[in-house]
């Protein structure tokens, strides 16, 4: 079964596919970017490219109220940038931040409606 963002943004794309293929093509240019962002140790680039992709997805249609809520909470509370992951709606979302931010972001989520948050360090 297809998820209901995925078929969504099918029939979007099958509406418009000329402005979709646009999208679809600046999300492939900014995973690209952020893949060399990550390899260069470049955390504050990555997260303007993380923050770029979560606008993206938005104007595709894959995001969702709480979502934009939570991820507005971890940028406004610190965090270097944040997006949504997984198939979207769903209230997954992630969150670049510096060590000395995690307490503060991790209680803005919370703050926010965040079930859980799950703090990791990339080292």
């Amino acid at each position: 079964m297809i998820p209901a963002a995925v078929g969504d943004v099918r029939s979007a794309w099958q509406a418009d596919s000329e402005r979709f293929e646009q999208l679809f093509d600046e999300v492939g240019r900014i995973a690209q970017a952020a893949r060399q962002a990550i390899e260069a140790g470049r955390p504050q680039e990555l997260g303007e490219l993380m923050d770029q992709n979560h606008a993206l997805l938005y104007d595709m249609g894959v995001s969702s109220p709480e979502l934009e809520q939570l991820v507005w909470a971890a940028r406004v509370a610190g965090a270097q940038g944040a997006k949504l992951c997984g198939g979207g709606r769903g209230g997954n979302m992630i969150a670049l931040v510096e060590n000395e931010n995690a307490p503060a972001v991790a209680r803005a989520l919370g703050a926010a409606g965040a079930k859980r948050t799950i703090l990791t360090q990339v080292g």
